[in-house]
């Protein structure tokens, strides 16, 4: 098999984008920094047709216009495997907008595939063993091997070809317009305000357990590392573990002997950040009761047991839907979109259809069986 040629300088990507101009299908794929650098960026950037692989560095090339304007032509359909993360990278680096795409793992997911990873469907349907020892490579680093070039370009490599798989099953069971609708919602994402402003430290896993005199240490040790992180483009967790910081505020230290008796604390972190982290620590201490952080508590509805039962009536009807159409449950209807079916008590179809989050497929295959046990 050929070595995918790496694109690093304007030339060749002028004339790269120009052959690619007329294809109707592209394989895209994307290699980030994220498990090592606190400013997240793209590190390389697989292309392919139906024939053949191309790596663009992104690094070394001055503009990437030209790739967006193909991405974003509405008659260029873009291949992806569980496309929201790219999309979002894509987006917050350059501004694109994706306008047309095919995620494999979502078409995977309606044909009720029993494994979703790029790999496992690579192996079932082409016998290929992806190689995933570059996964959580840094890939802003530079020189690139070749053996993470010819990782990354494997990614993109067969993934037409198991678009063509896919887009085949989904229109013989009649869900392709399920597919389309999910892929043009997709490529929205990015674009939309998720309204979820949370403060980062509330978002450690773990720290909503915390009361509110140890969020504020949490607070302060978290804005700490988030500084050092920026400063030395480092992943926050590298600077200080999640789990150290949790601990510290369940049980604050205040010397340095302390600290270091403390599990996920290594000489390399007292010798550069253990003065920072007990003044953090100190900082969160002397928080005053009325300036501690306190927790949006969800709103509490009160008992309801025509609710109860209404819920509970749904999640039976959409079980016995997802067995009947060999579907994952969460296809037909997710626990959180039966909870809000269940409030807003739909009357009828229209009604049914105005539920926020209720795609229109899911309304139009599902929604009379949901409607007829409410």
């Amino acid at each position: 098999m050929a070595e995918a040629p790496l694109i690093a300088e304007p030339g060749p990507l002028r004339d790269l984008m120009a052959r690619l101009s007329g294809e109707t299908t592209l394989a895209l794929d994307t290699e980030a920094s994220s498990f090592h650098r606190f400013h997240e960026r793209i590190g390389l950037i697989q292309l392919s047709d139906r024939k053949d692989t191309w790596l663009l560095d992104p690094l070394a090339l001055p503009d990437m216009g030209a790739l967006g304007k193909l991405l974003g032509t509405e008659g260029n359909e873009t291949v992806i495997h569980d496309a929201d993360y790219d999309l979002r990278l894509l987006k917050r680096m350059y501004g694109f907008r994706v306008r047309h795409i095919f995620d494999t793992l979502i078409a995977a997911e309606l044909v009720n595939e029993p494994e979703l990873g790029l790999a496992s469907l690579m192996k079932k349907y082409f016998g290929i063993q992806l190689d995933k020892r570059y996964q959580k490579a840094d890939w802003t680093k530079r020189p690139l091997t070749q053996g993470m070039l010819d990782y990354a370009a494997m990614d993109t490599r067969n993934l037409i070809a198991l678009r063509d798989v896919l887009a085949k099953q989904l229109n013989d069971l009649g869900r392709m317009t399920w597919a389309e609708e999910e892929f043009g919602l997709l490529t929205e994402i990015p674009f939309q305000d998720n309204g979820n402003h949370e403060p980062g430290f509330l978002r450690i896993k773990g720290a909503k357990a915390l009361k509110s005199k140890e969020l504020a240490i949490l607070r302060e040790l978290h804005a700490w590392r988030e500084s050092v992180a920026e400063r030395i483009d480092r992943a926050p967790f590298m600077v200080l573990g999640n789990e150290v910081m949790l601990a510290l505020s369940r049980q604050p230290v205040s010397s340095p002997a302390q600290l270091a008796a403390l599990k996920g604390i290594g000489p390399s972190i007292m010798e550069k950040h253990a003065a920072d982290i007990l003044a953090a620590v100190e900082r969160g201490l002397a928080v005053p009761k009325e300036q501690w952080p306190r927790m949006e508590r969800p709103k509490r509805w009160p008992r309801d047991p025509a609710f109860d039962e209404r819920l509970k009536r749904l999640k039976t009807v959409r079980d016995e839907l997802a067995a009947r159409y060999e579907l994952r449950p969460g296809i037909v209807a997710a626990n959180q979109l039966l909870t809000d079916i269940a409030r807003a008590k739909p009357a009828d179809f229209a009604a049914l259809q105005a539920v926020p989050g209720l795609r229109k497929y899911q309304a139009r295959e599902f929604g009379p069986a949901l409607l007829a046990v409410m």
